[in-house]
């Protein structure tokens, strides 16, 4: 597939060649005409824009766009094949990230997950649906061995018993199945408190805060 992609930046009219990588900086005209340029023939392009600009202009525009496109400048083929490794391959797993609250604590008005439950019912991941999460991970995680669960909410604290069991439960099942989980957490951390402080720092391997205001 043949493809452009026109955008302005700090005043300059740039155009990219998808498949090729060439990069231009094309005057007014030039960026007008290249809206029409493939589908309709010059003189087509010219009743388009005789309000705007002059014939001549745009015939000069017109073939230094057909001297680029000539010399694969512009609108080149695509020529990328997958390496047959890749076709019909068999799609992998590598990480998941498990809304185990779809409840906050904060509830801000303006949180993009709608208070914390993302505009539906606020309530709790079971344990029993965070351990088939996690058997979907590893069965579907190919020859990968490295791995990866994100806690998230709303607020994931507030299911922090289930937390717990699921950490518990992957540190089971990586052993067998030869992976290794990173675990990690997203929290607003107005629900830490040293019992949890000290089971992350013992069994994940990062946190991110996410709590605005002053």
């Amino acid at each position: 597939m043949k493809m452009i992609h026109k955008y302005n930046m700090n005043g300059l009219n740039i155009v990219i060649d998808v498949n090729g990588g060439a990069v231009h900086v094309v005057d007014d005209i030039t960026y007008k005409v290249l809206d029409y340029y493939e589908d309709k023939s010059i003189d087509e392009i010219k009743n388009i824009l005789q309000s705007e600009y002059k014939e001549e202009q745009i015939d000069e525009s017109y073939n230094e766009i057909k001297q680029l496109v000539e010399e694969g400048l512009l609108y080149s083929e695509d020529e990328y094949e997958l390496h047959p490794s890749f076709v019909d391959r068999k799609p992998v797993v590598k990480a998941l990230c498990l809304n185990v609250a779809h409840d906050c604590n904060l509830k801000c008005k303006y949180c993009f997950a709608k208070q914390g439950d993302f505009g539906g019912k606020a309530e709790l991941m079971p344990l029993d649906i965070g351990k088939k999460a996690i058997d979907f991970l590893i069965e579907n995680s190919g020859n990968r061995r490295n791995l990866e669960i994100d806690f998230f909410g709303g607020e994931p604290l507030m299911n922090w018993d289930v937390v717990k069991e699921l950490v518990k439960y992957g540190r089971e099942k990586e052993i067998p199945a030869n992976k290794n989980i990173r675990f990690t957490i997203t929290t607003n951390g107005v629900l830490l408190d040293d019992e949890k402080i000290d089971f992350i720092n013992e069994n994940m391997h990062n946190v991110v805060l996410s709590l605005d205001g002053r």
